[in-house]
This record gives C-alpha cells, structure tokens and sequence, in this order.
C-alpha cells in the first residue's frame, strides 16, 4: 500500500481538502470570478475556450465561440485565432480600414457594454521571423456618444510629448489630427511621457492582453515602438454627441532580426532624436508615412473604399 494511499484512507480532513480543491478549481475555470477576469484578460480566453468546448458558450443566447460576456461585468473581449491572416484591409465597425503593407493576424476584440458600449477596439499584430514588426490598435464608434467623452481622444492630439503633431482645421463639425510619439518596452510593459497615450496603453483590456498573448505564441516584442496615429471625430448636432476613428499603427525601428532599437533609451524622445541621425531618419519617416496615409484613413472613415498604392502602405517598421 503506497503512502498516498494510506494517507487518503487514515485522513479523511485532508481528503476532504482535497477534493474541495479540486472542485474549486475547476468551478473558477468554469466560471470565473469577475475580478479574476479584469486582471487577467488572458486567463479569460483559456476559460472561454474551455466553456466553448464543453458547450457552455451558448448560455444566455450572449456566448460567442471564444468570448467571454460574464453578466457581472458586461465586458466582452474576444480572442480569434492567431492564425488568421490579413492583408488589404479589415472590416471595422461598418468601415473597411485600409492595412499597412503585411501580412496582420488579430489579437483580440474588445467591447465595455458597461460603461461604453459604443466603442469598439480591436488589436492586430505583424511579425517577421518571431519579432513583432507592428501593432495596429484600432478604436471607433458603433454609435453616437456624448461628444465629452472623446476628450480623450483630443488629448492625443495636443501632446506636448509627440514627435510630431499635424490637424485639419476644426469646422466646428470635425477635428482631424495625425502625429507621432515614442513608446518604450520595458518588460512587456508600454511607456510613453504622454498622459493620454499612456492611459490607453496601459488599459488592461488592451495591450497587456495583447501583450500576454504575444508572450504565449513565442513572439517577441522591440525595446521601442513609434506610435504613428489618426484621430478623426465627427460632431453630431444639436444633440452634442460624436463618433470617432482612432488608428494607432506602433512600428518597429529596430533593424531586421533584431528587438533593439537604434541608438540610446534618451534619443527616442522628441528633443533627444536629434542626437542620433539613426533614430532621426526613422522618426522623420515615420512621419511622412503617417502624413501619406491619414487621406485613406479619411476616406474610409466616410464610407469610401480606400485603396492606397503599395508604396503608400509600407511604413518604415515593415520587413517585406
């Protein structure tokens, strides 16, 4: 007789405890707790995806395959498979968004019916050889919303912190703006100097999940990534309220091969770039590819089928 075995026979609290683990376990994989759930957004796709096999997505009539909808939180995020591939554009809110050269897998999509339900996000990534060589975060309205609650939107426009900063001028019925900002990577963690780009960054339901999940398919991120951004909000009258596109396209400077960035830390900044002609060329770049390409994102934004040339969608961080 082994000792587990006369352990589970002369013990019977520690078989109770036990068992009660067991049960426990596998209840908070069934149904999660809804703080478990906003902390770890990966941990909700593998419970979602063990709910879908089991059958128990469908419950409520709100279960999709790999989405988690937990009633107590109304948050939906959405894992499609990694594998799926996009080149051209995607379908996005009612819009076809034009893509950057490459080839984009998604990441996740991404919907708080609590308090915004009417803003969508939705993440891609391009990798070449392992190293993630973009990610394009997309974000917009699948209805009106009170035209306040785009400040945070305008705030990326008037950042003192961007590389480069360039908009439309404001009609009173529109405000467009396009610019450029440095983000470092520190262990997996997205910083940048700009308050309002840092609030979206650093949302748990965004990157960091995207983040995660990146870390569990094998590929690796740069130290740096340049934001190249377009904002577009669209005034409602009389009722004040708005929608909104945001693109932010985060490209890679470091070299093919390579997750290092040119130059030092100190240099991706907007007054440091100019103590590296490295980093300088590739911020200057950056910003006319981004300058090149908001016409396309425009004309998407107002129900056009933009079809940019080749030479306009390869931004500086793509690798053929």
């Amino acid at each position: 007789m082994s000792a587990f075995t006369r352990l589970w026979r002369r013990a019977p609290l520690w078989r109770a405890t036990l068992m009660a683990t067991g049960v426990t376990t596998v209840l908070s994989v069934l149904v999660p707790a809804p703080w478990l759930a906003s902390s770890l957004p990966a941990y909700t796709g593998l419970t979602s995806r063990i709910q879908h096999a089991l059958g128990m997505g469908g419950q409520g009539g709100t279960g999709t395959d790999d989405a988690l909808h937990p009633q107590e939180d109304h948050r939906t995020i959405s894992v499609p498979p990694v594998d799926a591939q996009m080149e051209g554009r995607v379908s996005f809110i009612g819009k076809d968004i034009p893509l950057p050269a490459g080839k984009w897998h998604p990441l996740l999509t991404y919907q708080d019916d609590l308090s915004h339900g009417e803003i969508m996000t939705a993440i891609y990534v391009r990798t070449n050889d392992g190293i993630v060589t973009g990610l394009l975060l997309l974000q917009g309205t699948s209805q009106s919303l009170p035209i306040a609650d785009t400040m945070p939107i305008q705030g990326q426009c008037t950042s003192p912190f961007a590389f480069m900063t360039r908009s439309q001028p404001v009609d009173g019925n529109h405000s467009e703006c396009w610019l450029t900002s440095p983000i470092r990577i520190v262990n997996g963690f997205f910083l940048t100097s700009d308050p309002a780009l840092q609030q979206l960054v650093s949302s748990p339901f965004f990157i960091p999940a995207a983040v995660e999940r990146l870390n569990i398919q094998g590929y690796t991120l740069p130290s740096v990534l340049v934001d190249a951004a377009w904002n577009r909000i669209e005034k409602r009258e009389p009722d004040s309220r708005a929608d909104f596109l945001s693109v932010h396209l985060l490209t890679s400077p470091a070299p093919p091969g390579s997750t290092r960035a040119p130059g030092a830390p100190e240099n991706w900044t907007r007054t440091g770039m100019r103590d590296s002609a490295t980093v300088s060329d590739f911020v200057q770049r950056t910003n006319a590819w981004i300058q090149g390409w908001a016409p396309y994102l425009l004309q998407a934004f107002e129900g056009q089928q933009a079809t940019p040339p080749a030479s306009a969608a390869e931004d500086p961080g793509f690798r053929g």
